[in-house]
């Protein structure tokens, strides 16, 4: 019933609000419903999750790198959403083409994105993209419409520890092919276009990616179809994001692909 009325709420605000705003109206009411404290706790649970069943790399050299890639976005990002303490992991699986956000500030990359990129601004473009959702509270939104926020809350703060296991589990397993709405992705693009941007690098890295995986999407769909479920590369979307570039005047910036392929070099040995 909780969870029905959040749902409802939601959907009934953004009826009322210009579809652009949508996004923004969620990410105000996941904080009036859901607080930080409570959201940065369920993450460090279902991180706990995923390190316990996922393998990271064991590579500290690209680890270090995927890290130094993502510093400045995330101190562009802090602006927007102060006080988040990321955590980012590179997962040792050259089939999954897919990286995605948990509630909190943690974020995983898979080494098969690694390997598909083809250069620095097209990484920087899907991890910018990523901290999008966490700034805009996406997945901790989503989460509580689903589970209902009273449920949520409780597990994070640990007052359901009975039942806490098993729905921290099944959290974890949906996050790498959780499906957004439209309004969240968008707004993600727009930070990620943002972010990149003020970290000198082409914000056409994650155009070109997403034009990537459209372009492979008839072809190697299982090795693509995570990344392309939780964050469908949609004719609609890549116009979506030009758009955003040359209205924004942002075309530019560095690439980066020889160093990109050197860092990354030991993942196509």
């Amino acid at each position: 019933m909780y969870t029905f009325t959040v749902r409802t709420f939601l959907a009934g605000l953004c009826a009322l609000i210009h579809l652009s705003g949508c996004a923004t109206v969620r990410q105000q009411l996941g904080t009036a419903l859901i607080s930080d404290e409570a959201e940065y706790a369920l993450g460090e649970q279902v991180a706990a999750q995923i390190d316990s069943t996922q393998k990271a790399l064991r590579m500290p050299t690209v680890q270090r790198y995927v890290e130094r890639v993502a510093a400045p976005l995330i101190e562009n990002a802090l602006v927007d959403r102060p006080g988040v303490q990321y955590r980012l992991t590179v997962l040792d699986d050259a089939s999954q083409i897919n990286a995605f956000a948990a509630p909190g500030g943690f974020i995983y990359v898979y080494t098969g994105l690694l390997i598909a990129a083809d250069d620095e601004a097209e990484l920087a473009g899907v991890l910018a993209h990523e901290i999008g959702h966490i700034v805009g509270r996406h997945s901790a939104n989503q989460l509580a419409s689903q589970y209902g926020i009273q449920v949520l809350t409780s597990i994070a703060l640990g007052q359901e520890a009975d039942a806490a296991a098993g729905q921290i589990a099944n959290i974890a397993s949906q996050l790498g092919s959780a499906r957004f709405s439209r309004d969240d992705e968008r707004q993600a693009d727009r930070y990620g276009v943002r972010y990149t941007t003020a970290s000198g690098y082409d914000p056409a890295g994650l155009l070109s990616f997403f034009e990537k995986l459209k372009a492979a999407e008839g072809g190697r769909r299982s090795s693509v179809e995570k990344l392309l479920s939780s964050h469908p590369a949609t004719d609609d979307r890549i116009q979506t994001i030009q758009a955003l570039i040359e209205r924004n005047g942002t075309s530019g910036g560095e690439r980066n692909r020889e160093r990109f392929m050197r860092e990354t070099a030991p993942l196509r040995r």
